[in-house]
């Protein structure tokens, strides 16, 4: 009977036996091929010196104390322990490589070691002035939870508002076990601190980077287009240096009213009577609030064409006056690219060569009885006097030559 039920079961797939076996062989399996992890084997191998264990002073020596603390009680599952084995190693290690950061945020916690160690990594460490700023990240972070909560809603923040918040502190992992060289950027702004900087950048999409990164170690992701500091605050030098750059900016404004508020453009900067603005297109408030307001069509800005409205808005969130006299510094920045800026600077080249070629080439008829240039001006064209003072000239000596030809030929004919 014991034969027939055991030879049923297997007919029915109920072989009870065989199904505990294949689970055994499956996890033995899986076993082998963690502990064979070529890769995994490579990196322990590099940051272990060849041991079969890694010490706590060895991961402080590659982390520092922030980081490699964190680090030992992930890997060990033990705060008090000063040993990570082979085995915890290869168990633990691949999600901090893995395409999510999330790991890190629960790591890392609580939320003033998580934000120190990933500004730190990033090579943007808080300085003197920043208290305020870290106070209302905190609270926008955790939305004044604390535990597992606040862990969570970190990471809700992160994925909503600031994606590449941990990129910096993952690249340093990956970066000692693969034995590559770290690339930060630099932070520096006349207006923001480099921490503001940093968390700005981190906020931003793809798009606001170049396609190929800097390969030198202290350069920036963006070009410096315009700053007051160095060109003082003036529409004309606004609109000299910033206008037809052909890529996305983000530009800074300290303004008088103690705000520092930033607009990240997606689409150049330009004179329209319409709104403009991509889908990437984004405001922040940095100081006295953290806040984002993302938007198509949401920029205004004409300091030139009469026939609009003049001045420089952000939906209803900033409105600036065309002389700009709300603002203290402004400074903008190109996201395109060196190429960017080049071409830029060939289009303003060709631009003046046109102006002085068209300075001097009058054009046929009368200029202001042109109906054409009544249409300019209607779109909000200036045209100085030099034309109308070059047509003058122009008649005045074809009037003279028409009286020389004159007085000759009278003077023939009487002879």
């Amino acid at each position: 009977m014991k034969k027939i039920i055991q030879k049923m079961d297997a007919i029915m797939g109920n072989d009870s036996s065989k199904h505990k076996s294949d689970v055994k062989t499956e996890k033995v399996g899986s076993e082998i091929e963690k502990a064979s992890n070529p890769t995994l084997e490579a990196y322990f191998t590099r940051i272990s010196d060849g041991k079969n264990e890694i010490s706590a002073e060895k991961l402080k020596s590659i982390f520092q104390q922030d980081l490699s603390g964190s680090l030992m009680k992930y890997l060990t599952g033990d705060t008090n322990s000063n040993l990570v084995t082979h085995q915890q190693f290869m168990d633990k290690f691949t999600p901090l490589y893995g395409t999510s950061t999330d790991i890190y945020v629960k790591i890392l916690q609580p939320v003033h070691h998580f934000l120190k160690v990933c500004s730190d990594s990033a090579g943007a460490g808080a300085i003197q002035g920043d208290e305020q700023f870290i106070k209302i990240l905190v609270e926008e972070m955790t939305d004044g939870k604390t535990g597992d909560e606040a862990t969570q809603s970190i990471i809700r923040w992160r994925r909503e508002n600031c994606e590449k918040f941990t990129q910096a502190v993952q690249n340093r992992v990956v970066s000692a076990v693969t034995d590559t060289k770290i690339i930060n950027p630099d932070y520096s702004s006349d207006i923001l601190s480099p921490l503001q900087m940093w968390y700005l950048q981190s906020s931003l999409p793809a798009v606001y980077f170049p396609a190929k990164p800097t390969e030198t170690s202290g350069e920036s992701h963006w070009t410096p287009l315009y700053t007051s500091l160095q060109h003082g605050i003036s529409t004309n030098r606004f609109e000299t240096l910033v206008f037809d750059y052909r890529g996305p900016t983000v530009t800074i404004f300290r303004m008088k009213d103690g705000r520092v508020v930033v607009i990240a453009a997606d689409q150049e900067w330009r004179h329209s009577g319409n709104r403009f603005g991509g889908t990437f297109t984004s405001f922040f408030e940095i100081v006295p609030n953290i806040r984002r307001i993302d938007g198509a069509n949401s920029i205004y800005c004409n300091l030139k064409l009469r026939s609009s409205a003049y001045g420089l808005s952000f939906k209803n969130e900033l409105k600036i006056e065309k002389d700009f006299d709300e603002i203290l510094d402004i400074e903008v920045w190109g996201c395109a690219g060196a190429g960017t800026l080049a071409d830029q600077q060939k289009l303003k080249n060709w631009q003046k060569q046109q102006t002085e070629k068209h300075k001097r080439v009058p054009l046929p008829g009368n200029w202001d009885d042109n109906p054409d240039k009544t249409l300019l001006e209607m779109a909000g064209f200036q045209f100085s006097t030099e034309r109308a003072q070059m047509e003058m000239e122009s008649k005045k000596r074809d009037a003279q030559a028409a009286y020389v030809e004159a007085a000759t030929a009278s003077e023939t004919s009487e002879k």
